[in-house]
């Protein structure tokens, strides 16, 4: 079976998306992809696609095994790796882990509703 070598690569977008530099650890990762998410989140003026790129890019990078490998070879080599376009996650996905749901769902992050407890008859006792 013939395996396709992906050529080298010093692709560093997606750490430009994050604004960190290469060397960020995964907590600064974190934090500036927690900040980046909220300020370029659509519902906030951001665009879709900036939105979309940006959650990509905190998924990848705060993977070791996706991040060592997009440091050597670049986005093209984890499109190969899985299997074509996009990783096909929800972006929202990512969120429910900081948020415990879609915040910018309606009816924000956590469900807010209570689920009414379903009755049976009243018991009447006599006196």
């Amino acid at each position: 079976m013939f395996v396709r070598v992906p050529k080298k690569s010093e692709d560093t977008k997606y750490y430009e998306f994050l604004g960190v530099p290469k060397t960020a650890a995964p907590e600064a990762l974190k934090k500036a992809y927690h900040t980046a998410a909220i300020k370029n989140h659509p519902n906030k003026e951001g665009k879709p696609t900036n939105f979309k790129e940006l959650v990509q890019a905190y998924e990848v990078l705060s993977d070791p095994e996706n991040r060592k490998l997009y440091d050597q070879y670049g986005k093209d080599a984890l499109k190969e790796r899985m299997g074509g376009g996009d990783c096909g996650h929800d972006p929202f996905d990512i969120l429910s882990y900081f948020f415990g749901g879609n915040p910018f769902a309606r009816g924000g992050g956590r469900s807010r509703r209570r689920r009414r407890q379903i009755r049976g008859e009243d018991v009447v006792h006599p006196s």
